[in-house]
């Protein structure tokens, strides 16, 4: 009993050195200024709106639809360039019968 009583009083004598804990004067002061420039009206730009990162998201996923749209017209147009000019040139022969076979009868 005695043992258990000695060692309480060892751990509440620990107790005994323990200090107060205390911010340093620079937490207190930078502390202070966060919380009075919270309680001042922000002036409000169209960057602050803008440069927020859903706005940011947003706007570059159009832009990367956007230009996947435009490349994707760009190589259909290529393709689809040929293919008219192989059209127009049929229509173009068959308009005038230039044929390339020749008609022996006639």
């Amino acid at each position: 009993m005695n043992k258990e009583h000695s060692h309480n009083n060892d751990f509440l004598d620990c107790f005994d050195h323990i200090k107060r804990a205390e911010a340093p004067v620079y937490f207190q002061t930078r502390l202070a200024a966060r919380m009075e420039k919270e309680l001042l009206p922000q002036k409000n730009t169209g960057w602050q709106l803008i440069l927020k990162p859903v706005p940011v998201l947003a706007l570059v996923g159009c832009l990367v639809i956007l230009n996947l749209f435009t490349l994707g017209d760009i190589f259909f147009a290529k393709k689809m360039s040929l293919k008219q000019q192989e059209a127009s040139m049929s229509g173009f022969m068959y308009e005038y019968s230039l044929n390339n076979s020749v008609d022996i009868n006639n």
